[in-house]
């Protein structure tokens, strides 16, 4: 495989906090990559306290250089079809501006992105065996007013439990 994920632990992120803040390059606008910074830094602290697990994802064959992207998986509950479900929640999903947008031959023409959700979609099935969870769900950054995201998650598999809700789901 010509990429592998990383997870982290709590001791281990205290050590490298600063190298997985600073590790990656966030949006040239000023105002988005405050935000992701922001929301980085969230996912980082909520793995330190073990309420997320983090991964990062690195290329092997290092045609790509750095971490590619991060994603963070918590265990949650939400209301799906008038009654409460167990799901795994994708606390966050950021790729490295550097890789946003492109595919690439090596990963089978790919992009950053849809590896990160397969990813996710693989640790569900591992939480699945050990808790009965049938959710993958996740809050697209700016909400239904990003367009962008919203269809990238829609072409992935994603929709709206209703028009009302934010989160969106997929049920696997």
């Amino acid at each position: 495989m010509p990429y592998k994920f990383n997870s982290y632990s709590s001791s281990k992120i205290k050590s490298e906090k600063r190298s997985l803040l600073n590790g990656v390059e966030f949006s040239s606008d000023i105002k988005k990559a405050e935000r992701e910074k922001a929301l980085l830094a969230q996912a980082i602290s909520s793995a330190q306290n073990n309420s997320t697990k983090l991964y990062s994802m690195r290329d092997t064959n290092s045609v790509l250089s750095g971490i590619l992207g991060y994603i963070a998986l918590s265990a949650s509950e939400v209301m799906i079809e008038k009654s409460k479900k167990p799901v795994v929640l994708i606390d966050l999903l950021f790729v490295n501006n550097n890789y946003r947008s492109n595919t690439y031959e090596h990963f089978d023409n790919s992009k950053v992105s849809q590896l990160l959700l397969e990813y996710s979609v693989s640790k569900f099935y591992e939480v699945r065996e050990h808790i009965g969870v049938s959710y993958l769900i996740l809050y697209p950054d700016g909400g239904k007013e990003n367009k962008v995201l919203v269809d990238f998650y829609k072409s992935m598999g994603f929709s709206y439990a209703t028009d009302k809700h934010e989160w969106m789901y997929i049920k696997l």
